[in-house]
C-alpha cells in the first residue's frame, strides 16, 4: 500500500514539476504555477515540521504576549492612541465568538496596568528580554523556511527587532483608526461634509484596514528572515496570507459557534483553550505565508524536496564546470558576473543545488561574491590560467575535513597507485584546458 502510494505521489510530482502538464493559454499557465506553489508549500509544511514550530511559537506567544502588547501599547501612547489597544484585541480575537470581548478586556486591562515605574530596571529588562526572545524564535523559524543557516549578529538583531516593534504598532493604529472612522461617520460629515455611509468612501475605509494588515504581513516577511527578500514576493505573500487569515477567521468562528462541547468540557477554561488553538492556527498561517514568499522569490526550488539536497559527485563536477563557464562568459563578454537566481535559471537546476556547488567554489577560492546590494559571483582567480582539472580537484576536496583527508586513509599500495593514475589522467586530459576556454567555447 505504501509502495503504491509513493509511486502515485512520485508520478504526480513528475507531472507537476517536470513538464508533464502543458497548458496552452495564459490562464492555464497561471493555474500550473499556482498549483506548483500550493504543492511545494504543502510538501514543506509536512517535511519542515511546521506543526512543531507553530506549537513552539504559540507557547512562546503565550509567555511573551503581555510584554509584546505592553511595548506596543507604549508606542501607541506615544502616537496619542492609548485607547486603540482594546479595539485591536477585539478584532484579533473576534473568531473566538462571544468570549472574545471579555478576553480582550482582561488582556488589555492587564497590559494597561503594567507600569514601568513599578517594574523597575530589572522588570523592564525582563520585559524586553521576553519580547526579543519571541522575535528571535520568529527569525529562526523564517530562516529555516528560507534555508538560511545563520541568525543576525547581536547589534543587527536589536536594530531590526526594534524597527519591527515601532512599525508594527503604527500599522495597528492606522488600521483601527480607519475602522473607527466609519463608526463616527456623523463627525466626519459635520467637519468634512463627506458622507461615509452613502458614498464610496465607506468602502475605502472598510478595505484600507485589511490592506494595512497585509502590508504588516509583507513587512514581517521582508524584515525577519536573515536574507534579502524582494518587495514583490513579500507583497504577494502578504496579500495571500491576509486572504488566508480572513478565511481562517471565518472558519474558526463557525467552529467555535458549533463547538458547545468545549464549553461543557473545559468550563471556565474554554476561552483559554480556544485562544491557544487560535494562536496556533495563526502561526501556521504565518509560516505558510513565509513559505509562499520563499517560493515566489525562488521558483526553481519548488521541485526540490527538503529531504533531497545531496548531489552525486559527477553531477557536482559537471555543475561546477558549467557554473564557471557561465560566470566566465558573462564576465568576459558583458563585464559582470551572475547572481544565484540567474545561474539557476540558465542551468535549469534548483537554486538550492546550485548554491551548494557555488559555495564550494567560493570556499575553494575559484569564485568570489561581490559586496553590492544585488551581489554577483565573479572569478576570484584568472580564468585564463586556471585549468578545468584544478577546479575538479578542488570540488572533490571541498567537503574534506582534517580527520577525513585523503592522505589519512590507510590503503594498499595498489589502491594508492590507482588513485594517483586517475589524478594523472585527469591532469593530462584537462590540465591544459582553461576556464576561459570553457567560457568562450574555444575547446576543441
Amino acid at each position: 500500500m505504501d509502495l503504491n502510494l509513493n509511486k502515485v505521489s512520485q508520478n504526480f510530482f513528475e507531472k507537476v514539476f517536470e513538464g508533464g502538464l502543458h497548458p496552452k493559454s495564459r490562464a492555464g499557465l497561471l493555474s500550473i504555477r499556482l498549483l506548483r506553489l500550493v504543492v511545494a508549500v504543502t510538501r514543506d509544511m509536512q517535511e519542515g515540521n511546521y506543526a512543531q514550530r507553530a506549537a513552539s511559537l504559540a507557547y512562546t506567544t503565550l509567555l511573551s504576549f503581555a510584554p509584546l502588547l505592553a511595548i506596543a501599547f507604549s508606542v501607541m501612547k506615544g502616537f496619542g492612541a492609548r485607547d486603540q489597544l482594546r479595539p485591536f484585541l477585539k478584532s484579533f480575537l473576534e473568531p473566538l465568538g462571544a468570549q472574545s470581548a471579555e478576553l480582550a478586556d482582561k488582556i488589555s486591562g492587564f497590559v494597561e496596568n503594567i507600569s514601568v515605574g513599578v517594574l523597575g530596571a530589572v522588570g523592564v529588562a525582563l520585559l524586553l528580554y521576553g519580547t526579543i526572545s519571541m522575535m528571535q524564535k520568529i527569525e529562526e523559524a523564517f530562516n529555516d523556511i528560507w534555508r538560511v543557516p545563520n541568525t543576525r549578529a547581536f547589534m543587527k538583531r536589536m536594530q531590526d527587532y526594534l524597527g519591527v516593534l515601532l512599525i508594527g504598532p503604527l500599522f495597528l493604529f492606522l488600521s483601527v483608526a480607519m475602522t473607527a472612522a466609519v463608526r463616527h461617520a456623523n463627525v466626519v460629515y459635520q467637519w468634512l461634509h463627506i458622507d461615509l455611509v452613502d458614498s464610496a468612501m465607506e468602502q475605502v475605509f472598510n478595505v484600507v484596514p485589511y490592506f494595512l494588515f497585509m502590508l504588516a504581513f509583507a513587512a514581517l516577511y521582508m524584515v525577519m528572515p536573515n536574507t534579502r527578500v524582494r518587495w514583490v514576493p513579500a507583497l504577494l505573500a502578504g496579500f495571500l496570507t491576509g486572504i488566508i487569515w480572513k478565511v481562517l477567521g471565518i472558519m474558526f468562528g463557525i467552529f467555535v459557534t458549533g463547538s458547545a462541547s468545549y464549553a461543557a468540557i473545559y468550563s471556565a477554561f474554554a476561552a483559554i483553550v480556544l485562544f491557544m488553538i487560535w494562536i496556533y492556527a495563526g502561526w501556521m498561517t504565518l509560516l505558510a505565508g513565509a513559505a509562499i514568499c520563499y517560493y515566489i522569490q525562488n521558483p526553481s526550488n519548488q521541485a526540490l524536496s527538503r529531504r533531497v539536497r545531496s548531489l552525486s559527485l559527477r553531477v557536482k563536477e559537471k555543475l561546477a564546470l558549467q557554473i564557471c563557464a557561465e560566470i566566465g562568459q558573462a564576465f568576459y563578454k558583458q563585464g559582470h558576473g551572475m547572481t544565484l537566481q540567474q545561474l539557476a535559471l540558465r542551468l535549469g537546476i534548483p537554486a538550492l543545488s546550485v548554491d551548494d556547488v557555488v559555495e564550494d567554489l567560493v570556499t575553494q577560492g575559484i569564485l568570489v561574491l561581490t559586496g553590492e546590494d544585488n551581489p554577483h559571483y565573479i572569478p576570484a582567480v584568472p580564468f585564463d590560467t586556471t585549468s578545468a582539472a584544478a577546479v575538479l580537484e578542488k570540488i572533490r576536496a571541498a567537503d574534506e575535513i582534517a580527520m577525513l583527508q585523503l592522505v589519512r586513509i590507510k590503503a594498499f599500495p595498489a589502491v594508492d597507485a590507482a588513485v594517483e593514475n586517475a589524478n594523472k589522467a585527469l591532469e593530462k586530459a584537462l590540465g591544459t584546458t582553461t576556464l576561459k576556454q570553457l567560457s568562450l567555447g574555444s575547446v576543441e
